[in-house]
């Protein structure tokens, strides 16, 4: 895997290059980021999901070793910052966003290039269980500590237009009714998923931040520390005591280990918590994960001896 993840690494470095190049076009981040979100990654999602072929046990073994593992750190953080009584509020709403939400962009981008099509297909699945559960307690834990309320209504709305929701379910039902794709829109399709790839990794370096002058080392170390590797160890833990097949087990561990979503520092900011911090935390996850990931993806052998 430490192949793969140089050439993920330059493709990051490129968009920190183009985010900051003086003839990168205005407007440039915004319409990729726009057209990869609900285009490409959607299309990528949607071929995948409905051609994978996931038993029962797959979709149990896999829903229990992510989605458990992160509503238990979730629970887990948010019992604990009471006690960090230097921390203002709005930075434990980042806390817990840098704990729990993984980065699709990052996810969907390195399995596509890693993983044979099987294992990436449960990778994405795994996106689609988590992401509705990951955005809810961002949402609550910003209304909680920052004092901009959001109802039910708000949330659902949010999670019923999430395109890679959208996509994935529609993948599903597709998947499920067994009816078979067109070569002609399989292929087309594809082309979009690789266009996804590469695009997906230049918008997570274009949105990376460098000056951290603002953010708050103790909490930007063992957030980092818990979503990189504590969260990897529950999830291969899981798998083992479930008896999950290899495939499962990676995709597991691979999604753990993913670094924070970029799109959690829009939400810091809209809704009150700590932008900087968050910014920080997403900037260091994602060069950290260059290592840990590769590090995560060797758990289940460490385990197994």
């Amino acid at each position: 895997m430490i192949a793969h993840t140089v050439p993920v690494l330059l493709l990051v470095l490129l968009g920190v290059w183009l985010r900051r190049a003086p003839r990168t076009p205005e407007g440039f981040f915004p319409a990729i980021e726009w057209f990869t979100f609900y285009v490409a990654f959607p299309a990528l999602l949607f071929v995948n999901t409905a051609q994978l072929d996931v038993s029962g046990a797959q979709l149990r073994d896999l829903t229990a070793a992510t989605l458990l593992p992160t509503l238990l750190f979730a629970a887990a953080v948010a019992l604990v910052l009471p006690l960090a009584r230097g921390l203002p509020d709005a930075s434990r709403s980042s806390v817990i966003q840098g704990a729990t939400r993984p980065s699709t962009y990052f996810g969907l981008s390195v399995a596509a290039l890693v993983f044979e099509r099987e294992t990436a297909a449960l990778v994405m699945l795994a996106l689609a269980i988590c992401l509705p559960a990951v955005n809810v307690i961002a949402v609550v834990a910003l209304t909680r500590w920052s004092g901009r309320p959001a109802g039910p209504g708000r949330i659902a709305r949010a999670l019923a237009g999430n395109p890679i929701i959208v996509a994935t379910a529609a993948g599903a039902a597709v998947n499920l009714s067994g009816l078979p794709l067109p070569g002609a829109l399989v292929h087309a399709l594809d082309i979009l998923g690789a266009a996804a790839l590469a695009l997906g990794l230049v918008c997570v370096g274009g949105g990376l931040v460098f000056d951290w002058s603002a953010s708050r080392p103790a909490a930007l170390a063992a957030t980092s520390a818990l979503k990189l590797l504590a969260l990897p160890l529950v999830a291969v833990s899981a798998c083992r005591l479930l008896g999950a097949s290899e495939a499962v087990t990676a995709a597991s561990c691979f999604y753990a280990a993913l670094p924070t979503a970029s799109n959690a520092y829009i939400m810091a900011r809209q809704m009150g918590g700590d932008a900087p911090l968050m910014a920080a935390l997403i900037t260091l996850q994602t060069l950290l994960a260059v290592v840990t990931v590769p590090l995560a993806m060797r758990l289940p052998a460490w385990f197994a001896g």
